[in-house]
């Protein structure tokens, strides 16, 4: 069996075309928007980054985004 190349940037551009669609699709049917709320606890370069990935996929996408940054030191019943 032989391995088969494929080209990954053109898979993730086809989902995200999919997904820019449902979500007008959604927006027009019931006026409703998406969200996706991300809580970042912290200043962990990777962890930022992969927020800020997140957030841009959301508004190529449509979708809205929301981020709540808290420092390193919160406890959880500050955080809850």
């Amino acid at each position: 069996m032989t391995g088969e190349d494929i080209d990954g940037k053109a898979i993730a551009a086809t989902i995200r075309q999919e997904i820019t669609e449902e979500v007008t699709k959604l927006k027009t049917e019931s006026d409703k928007t998406p969200g996706l709320a991300v809580i970042l606890v912290g200043s962990r370069r990777d962890s930022q980054t992969y927020v800020r990935m997140k957030k841009k996929a959301c508004e190529e996408c449509g979708i809205a985004s929301f981020g709540f940054d808290y420092p390193e030191n919160i406890t959880q019943d500050e955080l809850l």
